[in-house]
């Protein structure tokens, strides 16, 4: 099936649905003028960023949103309250799941995020994991802004990397480091996944000591999600965060620590008894339900027999499970694993670095798994799908005036790891060898690999030099893109290419 008639399927599948919808025509329009648009600029899309969903998944994801989530769609017009509205929450569209709404401008941009808040998201998470409620929040928004990066920075025809209002940079550069260590599907499936029988934290923290040896990024995320919580999140935090201060400063005496939690054991163990016995004798439970109904206020009272027994049920539950994480803890290795995770914790309280500070470190914790993940690449399509992921990595902003290749540290480590690349893909016959000369062979072809050119394995060169100076031509297939200079000395004047010939530095 060809291009027209997949999109003529997309078309038909949403003007069938909009059919059904009381949307005004301009509202149809737009919609209809979004599936274009993504449908028109996603071949590039996935060319440039690689780590990407199936177009039909991503598309019909979309149609299917907009048939079982937006009942009513609304647009806004400038200088209006509406207006004002978006403007003040800093977003193109507001969306009301409960009611299945949508405010939003009149453009393919802001209806695409107002369909991609609406998708209902999960993103399970254990009640033990501190960071949860911050977490989630970055995950969903990296999701609505990874969606819009079709739109946004693709038009069918070319790349625009520059900066687009309304992105919250660091939840955005957080969701794609995730999606670059994990994959895409592993985020879909954990946005879907709607039980709490798969822990996916747990898998991204095994999977990421699995390749780099150390819980370093896991730390770093935990630091930067501590120190963008504010408001009434962060005096939650802080609290949290000071108790286990406070039972780390406890567990330094080791043994009036374990003494404390068996004695502990020993009493929850005599109330677990003290609970069996009543539940297994009525006239006990009798006794103790008018006893403690005795103790409460009149409005406090306890209903029911029924009610008293089901209380006591849970408190038995309750105690069971505590005596169980004693006795995990008295373990000598299960004392020093959660002794060290206190201390992480403790670590994170006691930061006095800034987010940008900590941000830039996060990105060297990346860099670091991106390089470690080099061994564990055996195909072509891995090395070229790296060498793609780190060129369209750098253009991402870390702030609003700086991209990731504009950070010295930073872009030093991806030079790094591109070199490493680049000489694993000439060794393999992957890449053309230029030079014999590893680091002259590595500069000529980084600066071709430098550039927007949508697809890299089209790129040739054009190579002259004079007694000094070898001038480097690059071209799209044969259209010109851009040239500079580089200085060689005497030993560097020979090629494995010939001089004044058109080369596709692919093979």
């Amino acid at each position: 099936m060809g291009l027209f008639s997949k999109l003529k399927d997309y078309n038909e599948e949403l003007e069938t649905i909009l059919d059904s919808k009381y949307f005004s025509s301009n509202v149809k329009n737009l919609l209809l003028s979004m599936i274009y648009k993504i449908e028109n600029s996603y071949e590039d899309y996935k060319e440039v960023k690689r780590v990407v969903r199936n177009k039909e998944v991503f598309l019909f994801e979309i149609i299917d949103t907009i048939k079982l989530y937006c009942d009513n769609i609304k647009t806004v017009e400038p200088d209006t309250d509406q207006a004002n509205l978006l403007a003040n929450h800093h977003v193109k569209a507001l969306t009301n799941e409960k009611e299945r709404s949508i405010l939003a401008y009149p453009t393919e941009v802001a209806f695409l995020y107002a369909v991609s808040d609406i998708i209902p998201k999960y993103y399970y998470m254990s009640p033990n994991f501190v960071f949860k409620s911050i977490f989630q929040n970055v995950l969903v928004d990296g999701f609505d802004s990874n969606n819009l990066e079709i739109l946004n920075n693709f038009n069918g025809w070319s790349w625009d990397i520059t900066l687009k209002e309304d992105i919250n940079l660091i939840h955005q550069l957080i969701y794609q480091n995730l999606l670059m260590i994990l994959g895409d599907k592993f985020l879909t499936d954990w946005r879907n996944y709607s039980s709490n029988k798969r822990d996916f934290l747990l898998e991204l923290k095994t999977y990421l000591k699995s390749i780099t040896g150390t819980n370093g990024y896991f730390k770093k995320l935990c630091q930067i999600l501590f120190l963008i919580a504010n408001g009434k999140e962060k005096k939650n935090l802080q609290n949290i965060l000071d108790e286990k201060i406070k039972r780390l400063k406890q567990m330094e005496n080791k043994e009036k620590f374990l003494q404390d939690a068996k004695n502990r054991k020993l009493k929850l163990t005599k109330q677990v008894e003290k609970i069996d016995l009543m539940l297994n004798d009525e006239k006990i439970l009798i006794k103790q339900f008018v006893k403690k109904n005795e103790q409460l206020e009149a409005d406090k009272r306890i209903s029911s027999l029924r009610i008293f027994r089901n209380m006591m049920q849970k408190d038995r539950e309750t105690y069971l499970n505590e005596i169980s994480e004693i006795a995990c803890l008295i373990k000598p290795n299960h004392f020093l694993k959660e002794k060290h995770e206190l201390e992480e914790y403790q670590e994170i309280a006691n930061n006095k670095k800034s987010i940008q500070e900590e941000m830039i470190a996060l990105q060297k914790e990346f860099l670091k798994f991106m390089n470690k993940k080099i061994s564990h690449l055996t195909t072509r399509d891995e090395l070229v799908d790296m060498l793609y992921e780190l060129r369209y990595y750098k253009t991402i902003f870390i702030d609003a005036q700086t991209c990731i290749k504009d950070v010295e540290i930073l872009n030093n480590a991806i030079d790094k790891i591109m070199k490493k690349l680049i000489t694993i893909a000439c060794k393999s016959g992957i890449i053309k060898i230029i030079s014999m000369d590893i680091a002259l062979n590595y500069e000529i072809i980084k600066y071709a690999l430098d550039t927007k050119i949508i697809n890299l394995e089209g790129i040739k060169l054009y190579l002259e030099q004079d007694e000094n100076y070898l001038m480097i031509k690059v071209y799209d297939n044969e259209i010109f893109e851009k040239q500079g200079r580089k200085k060689i000395n005497a030993s560097h004047k020979k090629l494995e290419v010939k001089y004044k010939k058109m080369i596709k530095i692919f093979n």
